[in-house]
């Protein structure tokens, strides 16, 4: 996918979040990096929420409202359909993913990836396995606003952005995957076909426990 022109001084300073609004997501710790970087920048960037917090406690939901009404450079834009995610993605130079708990294998990531967008996220679990940091993005630290901050400042850089792109990997497709497994099962089904002989002593150990059945 194509990225966004840029001018001679612009800055790679469009930032999202794909997924769920809920605590273990880190929604709120993007929303209170966001207000630190805008403090030190005077919000010259920008970061779009698209998900919903559907299903979330009353308690989050206020606690949610309240740290988005409290940073402007924030927009929270609900739900999007899958076939919604190319269009979105062409919006954003990062996406970033806060996650507090250890995730397995974020979709989110592999999406980023094949829209050729750079990841900020959490340095622990399946994050940290799908993402190289250095490489094709970077780590900070679980459920820490200030050092995410410190990330998203550094990201503004065009040439960190730059460097980070050109070492993205597409992910796998389904169908390679698909011929992955199927040819591993294949190597497993022949070697189970297999006839394995047994070594000379256990056949001989076996040959006369077989000789005395019959002989009882």
């Amino acid at each position: 996918m194509a990225h966004r022109a840029l001018a001679a001084d612009g800055k790679r300073n469009r930032f999202a979040y794909f997924g769920h609004l809920n605590p273990y997501k880190g929604a709120l710790v993007a929303i209170e990096a966001a207000r630190r970087l805008g403090n030190r920048i005077d919000g010259q960037f920008s970061l779009s929420l698209h998900g919903s917090s559907d299903f979330q406690t009353d308690k989050f939901k206020t606690e949610l409202g309240a740290a988005l009404a409290a940073v402007p450079a924030v927009t929270a834009h609900g739900r999007y359909p899958r076939d919604g995610m190319p269009g979105l993605m062409a919006e954003v130079d990062w996406v970033i993913m806060p996650s507090i708990w250890w995730e397995n294998a974020p979709l989110v990531i592999q999406e980023a990836f094949r829209h050729r967008r750079p990841v900020i996220c959490t340095g622990i679990g399946g994050m940290a396995e799908a993402v190289r940091d250095g490489i094709d993005g970077m780590w900070f630290r679980t459920g820490d606003p200030a050092h995410l901050a410190q990330k998203m400042e550094e990201a503004l850089d065009p040439e960190l952005w730059s460097r980070l792109v050109a070492g993205i990997e597409p992910p796998e497709t389904m169908q390679s995957s698909a011929a992955k497994h199927f040819a591993f099962y294949q190597r497993l089904a022949a070697v189970r076909s297999t006839p394995v002989p047994l070594p000379k002593s256990t056949s001989a150990k076996t040959a006369t426990r077989q000789s005395r059945r019959r002989a009882a």
